[in-house]
């Protein structure tokens, strides 16, 4: 007989009973998941695995800790388990806060472990607190470390100098301590985050103000009517009004024109193109931006001054209503078109508007400070410092970065009481570039 094995004889392939009965029909069968991990510890998934989990030694010669894997050593060691609060005290819900925590007690080696669950969106960094410490005892005479007898449901418990409330424990925990002589307490409720009742959407006490009950989200586009008199026409060199619908494209700051002119309705004047903003000959360029075209603003189209003087939509009307007033310059006198654009017109808004201010009912410790309120037109947002030794110096800063999408514009004047938060402020004075520009709003060619 050959000592080659055949590959035609598919009977050699079979296993023979005594090797089924041996190592069974699959000789290396998948290893189960015998251990599970809950808020940062390790626990074994069936209790019958305790018993006969493997003592396998360490092949390190210098280690006589016993089983290689440490996960043998939580399997047999018990742990107490309590669900505890520590409270944060704050002025109003925007610091007092309760935050909610995992306490477990190790009885192997009397250590402590301390874990927080997540939360979206709180700002924290929750998880481990910390991990398998011996915490000191506010008391250490007789005893210096937290024991497990110091713990129990309705009572408090100071670790490294913060206070837990302890409401609550699950069955092993209450059945350990009852059997060592340990009247457990009834399970209290854990208070609700006022945090977390505001993102809820409970209704906060104070009222809005009346402007900010709605607001009018910018459309994708805003269209304007103006008007342009052509003096280079073939005409006889008369001065011919030509009227124009403006579509202002708010995604890229480009501008479309379309002439209503009588006899050349529908014409297509200007196509979608972003304008150069009109600027020194040493001044680098820059183009219009939807928030520099409104009604009562001269626009520079490639050298041609036209005069936007109305919306021609409703939804351009409410936004801009919105956010810079009524401005309704349909029965504009034709003078304003002869006398052209003024030679200090501003062109745009200021990148920043800067007022001087007072808080309204301030608090004694705010009593009889001055403010510097800064308006950024371009985002919308509101910084507010306190004002230095010098005037209109910025000194320590109150709020940052406040979003003032609900406001117009027209509202950001002196003498107008403007709320953030629970704060009002009370505008008193005007910088002077910002003033410069309130006045120029103020006169009759851009009424």
């Amino acid at each position: 007989m050959s000592s080659f094995r055949s590959y035609e004889d598919p009977a050699q392939d079979i296993p023979t009973e005594d090797i089924l009965e041996q190592f069974g029909s699959d000789p290396a069968p998948r290893r189960r998941h015998q251990l599970k991990y809950k808020n940062g510890e390790c626990f074994v998934a069936e209790e019958d695995l305790v018993q006969n989990y493997p003592k396998q030694r360490s092949f390190h010669h210098s280690c006589n800790a016993g089983p290689l894997l440490h996960e043998a050593e939580a399997a047999n060691s018990a742990v107490l388990s309590f669900d505890a609060y520590a409270e944060e005290d704050g002025i109003d819900e925007e610091v007092h806060r309760i935050r909610i925590f995992k306490i477990n007690y190790h009885l192997n080696d009397d250590t402590v472990t301390v874990n927080e669950p997540f939360v979206d969106n709180t700002g924290y960094l929750h998880g481990r607190i910390f991990r398998r410490q011996k915490v000191p005892a506010p008391n250490r005479i007789g005893k210096p470390y937290i024991h497990w007898s110091d713990l129990n449901v309705g009572s408090d418990v100071n670790l490294f100098q913060t206070i837990y409330r302890i409401t609550s424990c699950d069955g092993f925990t209450r059945n350990f301590l009852e059997e060592h002589g340990i009247k457990v307490n009834e399970d209290e409720e854990l208070p609700e985050d006022p945090w977390l009742v505001r993102r809820r959407g409970v209704p906060r006490t104070a009222p809005k103000l009346p402007d900010q009950r709605e607001f009018i989200n910018r459309p994708p586009m805003l269209v304007y009517r103006c008007c342009w008199l052509d003096h280079m026409n073939d005409f006889h060199g008369c001065r011919m009004k030509r009227i124009f619908k403006m579509f202002v494209y708010c995604t890229d700051h480009t501008v479309a024109l379309i002439e209503e002119t009588k006899e050349f309705e529908g014409q297509l004047f200007l196509k979608r193109i972003a304008i150069p903003f009109p600027t020194q000959p040493e001044m680098p360029r820059r183009d219009y931006r939807w928030w520099d075209i409104r009604p009562g603003v001269w626009v520079d189209v490639f050298c041609r001054p036209m005069f936007v003087y109305e919306c021609a939509n409703d939804e351009t009307k409410s936004f801009i209503r919105q956010q810079f007033g009524e401005t309704d310059f349909a029965n504009y006198s034709s003078q304003i078109l002869e006398d052209g654009p003024p030679p200090t017109q501003f062109f745009n808004s200021p990148a920043i508007l800067k007022f001087r201010c007072t808080m309204v009912d301030a608090p004694s410790v705010l009593y009889g400070l001055h403010f510097i309120l800064e308006y950024d037109v371009n985002r919308r947002l509101v910084n507010i410092s306190e004002e230095g030794r010098k005037t209109w110096t910025e000194g320590r800063v109150f709020l940052k970065d406040v979003d003032a999408s609900t406001f117009s514009e027209n509202q950001f004047a002196p003498g107008r009481i403007l709320q953030f938060f629970k704060w009002r402020f009370n505008l008193v004075q005007s910088s002077l570039e910002t003033d410069k520009y309130l006045r120029w709003k103020q006169t009759p060619s851009h009424k």
